[in-house]
């Protein structure tokens, strides 16, 4: 076999590079790739047997190539020009990144923060389609909640919206039989594929083909690839990207998001961080000048290192990369969704979700922001409390922003300078969809400390039953901090009165570190 990693990865040159051919000629005789390739569940262990489906979906994937084209075509004869992926959270990385790298229009709306809504509601609802995606068909409050008030909002432009509605979900679920009886077209999704290995397919491919990507060319391009990444070779180039990742000492994985197609270094954070149970390596997004084009810019200390091809070679590529890596491990790289149980309306009432409070206590106000924390917060200023949350442990801070990611934007800025001001390794998510991803690497991790932003909204929606979305966020964020107070982790609680002016308060105490 020729030497065939430089096609799809670049290791560089140095000790980073040497360790990882090393690795990968070591992995080669071991005979994991074909292994993988042969989806036996003996790589990972015995609770991986109904989790290796991923593996063959460049080639099981493509009947949807013809399916995906129909539906697009009936969409756009029912005057549908703008599609809509509604999603459980952690389910919605793969179809928006394939979007974005295919710069099709599409609008993702996987968590129940009214400000969310209200931006997809902002749109052009007379012209809307909507992905419902659900593979468990669990019928999640949030998830549920967001189709319905959609649906009313296309129904009010058009009766007949259950024509401009495609749920992905699995055969046999609930979601499936109430789609059926409601004359919802519903398109099968892969049993044995977990969540972070969907991408390529029913999960991943559906919405961002019905948005415009070129599902036919990301599957040859992922079927390509997988010849490469297969094989038992010590230049496999997944083996020398896996030997990369556990290179020891090298720190975090810093990804350049500006770097490669669009969309595929948030999508490799959510991978690598969902997937290593808090023992692997910190993906951390920090925007260089990688530049646009088919390489993705990385390092680990000072070593750079680069991934190569089309969106769908490097779906193929990362993902069997880091099913390695997690086997050298000893982690399940298959395992669970997002962290946190997300409350079911037969279960938890919107109007009860948060009737027992918030899981941390409010200690202080400091302008907009109640600062919420246990009996180890002394501080009575966000600055302080924050001075105090990096000094109770060594290890990396995590912010998850239980927020509108478009009208808050500003939240993502605090990552940078927390790090720089504290020294600390610090990552930034958006909830409750970064549960499933570097969030629940830190989850895993027994030294990571958490500040966790929640806050009003003054676009709050009501729901059937009673109660409110706000409320229904209330209950995610409450039972995802309940978790890590539970486990002994340090939490600050930062939750915004008002948005922007929280926001404001919140980085000038930034500043202040």
């Amino acid at each position: 076999m020729p030497d065939t990693s430089s096609s799809l990865v670049d290791p560089g040159d140095g000790p980073l590079a040497a360790d990882a051919v090393l690795v990968a000629a070591r992995l080669a005789g071991e005979t994991v790739a074909s292994r993988i390739g042969e989806a036996d569940p003996s790589v990972w262990g015995r609770t991986a047997t109904d989790a290796v489906g991923w593996s063959a979906l460049p080639r099981t994937s493509h009947p949807l190539v013809g399916q995906i084209a129909a539906l697009r075509e009936q969409l756009r004869v029912d005057g549908a020009r703008r599609v809509v992926l509604v999603a459980a959270p952690g389910l919605a990385h793969g179809a928006a990144m394939l979007a974005r790298a295919a710069a099709a229009p599409l609008t993702v709306l996987d968590s129940a923060d009214p400000g969310s809504l209200i931006d997809v509601l902002e749109g052009d609802m007379a012209t809307t389609a909507l992905v419902h995606l659900d593979t468990a068909g669990r019928a999640e409050s949030a998830t549920d909640m967001g189709v319905g008030i959609l649906a009313d909002a296309i129904r009010d432009e058009d009766a007949n919206a259950a024509t401009r509605t495609v749920v992905v979900t699995e055969a046999g679920s609930r979601l499936e039989t109430t789609s059926h009886r409601n004359g919802t077209t519903v398109v099968t999704a892969e049993r044995d594929v977990p969540a972070r290995f969907g991408t390529l397919g029913a999960a991943g491919l559906v919405a961002a083909g019905l948005a415009g990507a070129d599902v036919g060319r990301i599957l040859a391009d992922a079927a390509a690839a997988t010849e490469l990444v297969a094989a038992d070779h010590p230049d496999n180039p997944a083996l020398v990207l896996a030997g990369l990742l556990l290179a020891e000492d090298g720190g975090a994985v810093v990804v350049d998001p500006e770097s490669g197609p669009d969309g595929l270094a948030d999508w490799v954070e959510h991978l690598v961080g969902g997937s290593t149970g808090g023992r692997g390596p910190v993906p951390l997004l920090v925007p260089g000048s990688g530049g646009r084009g088919p390489s993705l810019s990385l390092r680990r200390g000072d070593s750079r290192f680069r991934t190569r091809g089309g969106v769908g070679a490097q779906v193929v590529l990362w993902q069997y990369a880091v099913a390695t890596a997690a086997r050298v491990l000893g982690t399940d790289p298959f395992s669970g969704g997002i962290a946190p149980p997300v409350p079911e309306p037969d279960a938890v009432p919107a109007s009860r979700a948060v009737s027992d409070g918030p899981p941390l206590p409010c200690v202080a106000v400091d302008g907009d922001v109640e600062i919420r924390a246990g009996d180890w917060l002394r501080a009575t200023t966000v600055a302080g409390a924050l001075r105090e949350l990096a000094a109770r442990t060594g290890g990396p801070l995590a912010v998850e922003a239980w927020l509108d990611p478009l009208e808050d934007a500003s939240a993502a800025v605090l990552r940078p300078e927390i790090a720089r001001r504290t020294g600390r390794l610090t990552t930034f998510g958006w909830a409750p969809r970064a549960l499933d991803g570097t969030g629940r690497h830190h989850r895993d991790a027994p030294d990571a400390a958490f500040c966790v932003i929640t806050g009003d909204s003054e676009h709050d929606h009501g729901v059937p039953g009673g109660g409110t979305l706000g409320d229904i966020v209330a209950a995610q964020a409450g039972a995802a901090t309940a978790d890590l107070v539970a486990a002994g982790r340090p939490v600050l609680g930062l939750h915004l009165r008002d948005r922007l002016g929280g926001l404001v308060t919140v980085a000038r105490a930034v500043q202040e570190l």
